[in-house]
């Protein structure tokens, strides 16, 4: 197996593009000093009795300075002080109160600190990277700096990169800055490959936001100042803390990011919008992995504020069901927005706007069942395993062992089958790192989908077009149901054959979906 995600990767990873600042330069704190002495300087000759003069503090630099070019790094910073003032020209003397004036002084102030004090590299990222090109990989360096040429040069490793794309090329050519793509689209373009064939390294927000909005096949946020949750929050999909850590090619996690099954709607050509604008869609969505990222333990798995208000938007103009192995009042309390339909318990137990209900008939028999054996699976995974989690659900029980050593996952098998055999009407069920005790009935999530559709009137097939969007295992039941009928997406990989359709690289991607079909929505009813 190992050989053969080696040959995958070493076959889809072309190229290499990789910020400059904490990235392979330990220039960071210099800007961020540069930018705090400029700041103090400035906020002096602010009335503060008309304006929030509070100091630049760490976690104003991440959010409104770090990784974005110099002026937009200005324009932002005041903006959160309700300072406002006058753009200004690029040619603009240090000492002049506009926003090129304060961009143009701390630049002064950064090179100043920089000739008096020098330039580190981070040594393991740069032996990594003299690595990566020995193996033949195109490399980039990207950086919103201006000074990005001048201290590549310094240190000595501008003849490491293919192509540079910074601050001044940026200007020249008029490509927008982080966190927008452009510049990192631009390197990709120069290095001859396609975003998915390449790896982003960043350790900025707005960097890895970039990276993630430029469809990059992979986004490593280099957590070099403990930023690492938020980094994977905004766009990064791994995390790495110290470059000699990372195996690139050798990577069993890394290798499901280049093994997307099917077309990925946003990198490849594909025709989903056009048959998309030819009907009316309706969607049917799992959760975890889907709306969430996974996580180590399932009740951490919460919606992001921004996912939600997409969801929202797309609700607003179209149905919506979630439907999950979730119990239904959990993924209620989860999502809380009223005009969804909520299917759980992988379509058990559905509930909807306007009194929509529906039970599976044999609901009593199989809740008294799963409370008999629920304390079995307890006792005989507590003294004889480690990390493995015994979740109850009102229709199943799921046994999850992320968590678990993984000389523990044979007898967690062991034990569920034992537990099936010795009980009448329970089957398996699997999915990422989990295994559940399942009602043997014939019931699932693509019969869900179908029954809600033809309760609400929206089956026919000529006017109406249903997309399931899963990132699981018991989402092909819904996939195949589907087939010729609507629309299967896949999230990601689960490492078996799919009967979906199409692709979505992660989260970020699905929330990127929605909005683009909210988008197409909004200006067809605008053009009727």
């Amino acid at each position: 197996m190992k050989e053969n995600i080696r040959e995958l990767l070493t076959k889809r990873i072309k190229g290499l593009i990789f910020d400059l600042d904490g990235v392979l330069t330990q220039t960071q704190e210099v800007h961020k000093s540069a930018w705090k002495l400029l700041f103090d300087e400035y906020l002096l000759t602010v009335d503060d009795k008309k304006f929030d003069t509070t100091s630049m503090t760490d976690m104003d630099y991440k959010i409104y300075i770090d990784g974005k070019p110099r002026y937009e790094g200005i324009r932002s910073f005041l903006k959160s002080r309700n300072i406002e003032l006058p753009y200004g020209d690029k040619k603009d003397p240090s000492d002049k109160l506009t926003i090129c004036g304060l961009g143009n002084r701390k630049n002064q102030i950064f090179n100043e600190m920089i000739e008096k004090n020098g330039v580190e590299t981070y040594r393991n990222a740069v032996k990594k990277l003299k690595q990566w090109r020995d193996l033949g990989l195109k490399t980039a360096i990207v950086s919103s700096s201006k000074n990005c040429e001048k201290i590549i040069k310094r240190v000595g490793i501008d003849k490491l990169f293919d192509v540079r794309i910074d601050g001044v090329v940026a200007e020249q050519r008029h490509l927008k800055g982080k966190p927008n793509p452009d510049i990192f689209i631009e390197a990709a373009k120069y290095l001859n490959i396609s975003p998915e064939n390449g790896v982003v390294f960043e350790d900025a927000i707005s960097g890895v936001e970039a990276g993630q909005r430029g469809h990059f096949g992979l986004v490593v946020g280099v957590n070099r100042f403990n930023n690492g949750d938020a980094l994977l929050a905004n766009g990064a999909d791994i995390i790495i803390n110290n470059f000699a850590d990372l195996d690139l090619f050798d990577n069993p996690m890394i290798a499901e990011y280049f093994d997307i099954p099917k077309p990925l709607i946003f990198t490849q050509k594909t025709d989903i919008f056009k048959s998309i604008s030819a009907s009316k869609p309706v969607f049917f969505l799992d959760y975890d992995g889907t709306l969430t990222p996974i996580v180590s333990r399932p009740e951490d798995a919460k919606i992001s504020p921004e996912m939600k208000q997409t969801l929202k938007e797309l609700a607003d103009n179209f149905t919506v069901a979630i439907i999950t192995g979730r119990d239904t009042k959990d993924i209620q309390n989860l999502v809380q927005l009223d005009n969804l339909i909520y299917a759980g318990s992988h379509g058990y137990d559905i509930i909807g706007p306007d009194g929509m209900k529906k039970e599976h008939e044999k609901a009593g028999e199989i809740v008294q069942l799963l409370d008999k054996i629920e304390q079995e699976l307890v006792d005989r995974f507590k003294d004889k395993t480690e990390g493995v989690q015994v979740e109850r659900k009102r229709y199943a029980i799921a046994n999850h062992y992320r968590n678990a050593r993984e000389s523990d996952i044979p007898y967690i098998y062991e034990v569920v089958d034992k537990i099936i055999k010795n009980n009448k009407g329970l089957k398996k069920g699997e999915g990422k790192k989990v295994v559940e005790i399942k009602p043997d009935l014939d019931w699932h999530k693509g019969k869900a989908v179908f029954w809600i559709l033809e309760e609400l009137g929206l089956d026919d097939s000529s006017k109406y077009l249903p997309i399931f969007i899963g990132d699981d295992i018991t989402d092909e039941d819904a996939f195949k149901a589907l087939k010729d009928k609507g629309i299967g997406i896949m999230v990601g990989s689960h490492g078996q054959e799919t009967a979906a359709n199409y692709s979505l690289k992660n989260v970020f991607q699905v929330k990127e979906f929605f909005e683009k079909i909210v988008e197409i929505h909004k200006n067809k009813k605008g053009n009727e």
